[in-house]
């Protein structure tokens, strides 16, 4: 079995014998104390005025400064984050993603969009996989720049 350390072994003590003091004053002068209501009102105080008391040479918080913001943020939604995970959310997509990948790939390479866009013509519904290969065609370009 664990024993409190000797802070609280002491605190405890000292809480004791200042609630038995407290009990013995207010039945001395006839205030009638009810023993039940009484120790559960010097528990109270008591752990009050201990956390008061922990808190006292506590130096105050400060807020630090977080690294500064980068200026391109990954975690903000794009408007390319929106029309893929539209794409994938909708019952019937729309053709905007292969016209954003299609951008993306001409951007590169002229001649990569190009076959990127006969890729997907007539195409509404990519799968992941399918635009995981279409990115990695066009990073591969962007690499061997």
């Amino acid at each position: 079995m664990s024993r409190l350390p000797a802070l609280w072994r002491g605190r405890a003590a000292g809480g004791v014998v200042l609630a038995g003091i407290g009990y013995a004053v207010t039945a001395w002068l006839d205030m009638e104390p009810r023993l039940l209501p009484y120790v559960v009102w010097s528990v109270v105080v008591l752990a009050t005025a201990y956390l008061v008391i922990d808190t006292v040479d506590v130096p105050a918080a400060e807020w630090q400064q977080g690294p500064p913001a980068p200026s391109d943020r990954v975690d903000e939604a794009t408007p390319d984050l929106r029309v893929l995970s539209s794409h994938q959310q909708a019952d019937h997509p729309s053709d905007a993603l292969a016209h954003r990948l299609v951008a993306l790939a001409r951007a590169r390479d002229p001649g990569l969009g190009d076959a990127v866009q006969r890729e997907l013509a007539g195409t509404h519904r990519l799968a992941p996989a399918d635009i995981d290969r279409i990115l990695t065609r066009i990073e591969d370009v962007r690499d061997r720049s």
